[in-house]
């Protein structure tokens, strides 16, 4: 027997049509009196709604499962899938779409992750997205009131879950609309990030508040041998909260600079989490492709695909990277289907700009866009059948610095260093003392003679992190494009600088970074940061990236330096979409830490996660002649 049965807001005022439409859908349980509905989603008058159905998985496992049926009872209907695991009932900014999309005639159905409220299961970063997935779609299909036409959507872990899903392509998903999903994506171009954790064979430090308050929540578990009738009445007795009680950033100051780092979390009082085990699996390990997209993924998704990324959002350029591959294949098999939008926004900031945006202190102007209304457009096509195809271009970017949308064909590949028409070359040249904003290095456009600039690093004074895409670590840190100006006085920060622009330089796409460098210690990091220089010297953070040198020659054999020589490496490409403005200036710094964005290198052989030892390194960047460091900017197309 259907456990679905019909409960609603206002249900006196349901026409009898919808009530009797309900009940041809399903044999109700027992009648309930409603409920009052959370507060942060009420969904529209008339909405017929079912909570806590225990959807099973293939191993048995069941999953806590919401329906909300349009209102007036006409079915079957498409529905937009959501799996998450944040609670229903705290929401994820899109309880206001959730609203939309039932108004607009879909079924929506929102299920929490294995392990999640009150899922069975064990819960992981993205637990079991292709099989739970590919499970849920054929329970939703074989429901009286689904069409047989699903969409997925969701932000962060509710996108990271449809990537590898989609690249399945079941039968019955028609779209899917995901926004910040990188912790999806295992390998995408040249990016290895095993869902954004590493880069440049680094680990994102930034990453720990997560794992060490999100990752040690509680959650209720009710009794295994419950049928299903008792499961989803005990379910609908409880209202879970996760109100629980966030540390304060001055913790994180205290423990963000603790070695091993891989006892950080027990040494702060915390339980063993995920945290333990990715440390130790480092940045290449066959367990990274586990639930989480790679390059073969992404070229094998035919799903129709709306993404969305923010560029001071860790999760940016290997989700951008990863689109760019599924839109190529798609056309290649003569299919435009794949549709990406990329703003200069926080973590699932779309929607949330504002008619004067900010993003950390630097003002974008008025970057509105009327994402809900693009993405209902996306559903009608792809779901209904019953809209025109997408009117919005392929990719949408919000240029900051001229502070508009652009449209672009398609996005420049990640793998490929643009060169000719389509870069901009800026040379680094110094007289040998580039070091701090006061120093005597130029970003040149023409050949430059041979020198070098040298700094030292100490892992015990790092760099400390001065906005960018993570926000984690300590009072100090926060995502976002702020004034550079007090990094840039430090002695072991290298600052090159252009002339004043005579013209704007609308930059877009994947800006390169080739540099010859050396260092007197077996293995440290690079950095790398663009920076936009405004006439009053406001020096803003658009993109960085780090190498860790024992991975310049790849991610699975690491190789030490010796001492006196001079290797040449490529830093992974940064996702750039800022025009620099007449007057403004180009700027390039580099060093050796962006701490605690960045895990800091301890400049030894030892594994640096599990080392308590460090040494102090002589860093050189090499330029001119033989050795021409530059930066390579992508020009946005007309």
């Amino acid at each position: 027997m259907s456990l679905y049965k019909a409960a609603a807001q206002a249900s006196s005022r349901l026409s009898l049509s919808a009530i009797a439409t309900v009940l041809m859908l399903a044999a109700c349980t027992e009648a309930e009196a409603p409920r009052e509905r959370p507060t942060d989603f009420i969904p529209p008058e008339g909405t017929l709604v079912e909570e806590h159905i225990p959807v099973r998985m293939r191993d048995g496992i069941r999953l806590d499962t919401d329906i909300y049926l349009p209102p007036g009872g006409e079915t079957p209907v498409p529905t937009v899938l959501i799996r998450t695991p944040y609670s229903s009932e705290m929401g994820r900014g899109s309880e206001g779409f959730k609203a939309q999309l039932i108004e607009a005639g879909y079924a929506v159905v929102e299920q929490h992750e294995r392990g999640r409220y009150f899922s069975e299961g064990e819960f992981t970063m993205i637990p079991n997205p292709v099989e739970d997935g590919l499970d849920t779609f054929d329970w939703i299909t074989a429901q009286p009131w689904s069409n047989g036409a699903i969409g997925t959507y969701g932000c962060s872990s509710s996108a990271e879950n449809q990537l590898k899903l989609a690249s399945r392509n079941h039968p019955a998903h028609k779209a899917m609309i995901a926004r910040s999903a990188g912790v999806g994506v295992a390998e995408a171009g040249p990016f290895s990030e095993q869902g954004n954790f590493w880069r440049g064979g680094v680990w994102q430090q930034g990453w720990f508040n997560y794992f060490y308050e999100e990752m040690q929540q509680p959650w209720p578990k009710l009794p295994a041998d419950l049928d299903d009738v008792a499961w989803q009445r005990a379910a609908a007795s409880f209202s879970v909260d996760n109100d629980g009680d966030a540390r304060e950033q001055d913790f994180y100051d205290g423990i963000r600079m603790y070695l091993p780092m891989a006892d950080m979390a027990v040494a702060g009082d915390g339980a063993v989490t995920d945290f333990e085990e990715y440390i130790a699996r480092g940045p290449v390990h066959p367990d990274w492709d586990d639930n989480r997209l790679t390059d073969e993924d992404a070229a094998a998704i035919r799903v129709p695909g709306f993404w969305a990324e923010a560029l001071y959002d860790i999760s940016a350029r290997a989700t951008a990277a990863a689109f760019q591959t599924a839109s190529e294949a798609n056309r290649a098999a003569g299919v435009d289907n794949q549709y990406i939008i990329l703003t200069n926004g926080p973590h699932c900031g779309f929607g949330r700009e504002e008619a004067e945006t900010t993003i950390g202190d630097r003002p974008l102007g008025d970057a509105r866009l009327d994402y809900d209304a693009q993405s209902i457009a996306f559903f009608d096509h792809y779901l209904k059948g019953s809209g025109p195809a997408p009117e919005f271009a392929p990719v949408q970017a919000y240029m900051a610095g001229e502070n508009e949308w652009q449209a672009f064909d398609t996005l420049p590949d990640p793998s490929v260093v643009p060169a000719g028409d389509d870069a901009l070359v800026f040379t680094l040249t110094s007289g040998g003392s580039a070091n701090t904003l006061d120093g005597d290095g130029v970003l040149a456009v023409e050949a430059a003679q041979g020198d070098s600039d040298s700094f030292v690093y100490d892992p015990t004074n790092p760099v400390i992190s001065h906005g960018g895409e993570i926000s984690g670590m300590g009072t100090d840190q926060e995502d976002g494009s702020f004034d550079q100006r007090e990094i840039e006085a430090r002695e072991d920060v290298l600052v090159y600088t252009s002339e004043v622009l005579t013209e704007d330089l609308p930059v877009f796409g994947f800006a390169h970074a080739q540099l010859f460098v050396s260092s007197d210690a077996p293995d440290t990091d690079f950095t790398v940061k663009i920076v936009d220089v405004a006439p009053d010297g406001t020096a803003w953070n658009i993109a960085d990236t780090i190498l860790r040198m024992r991975y310049r020659d790849g991610l699975e054999t690491p190789v030490f330096m010796e001492d006196g020589e001079v290797y040449e490496i490529s830093p992974p490409p940064m996702l750039v979409a800022n025009t620099f403005q007449k007057g403004h200036r180009v700027r390039v710094e580099i060093s050796s830490s962006n701490f605690p964005s960045y895990a800091r290198s301890l400049n030894t052989a030892a594994d640096p996660y599990t080392s308590t030892e460090f040494a102090v390194a002589t860093n050189t960047v090499h330029h001119g002649g033989a050795t021409p460091s530059r930066i390579i900017l992508p020009l946005a197309g007309e």
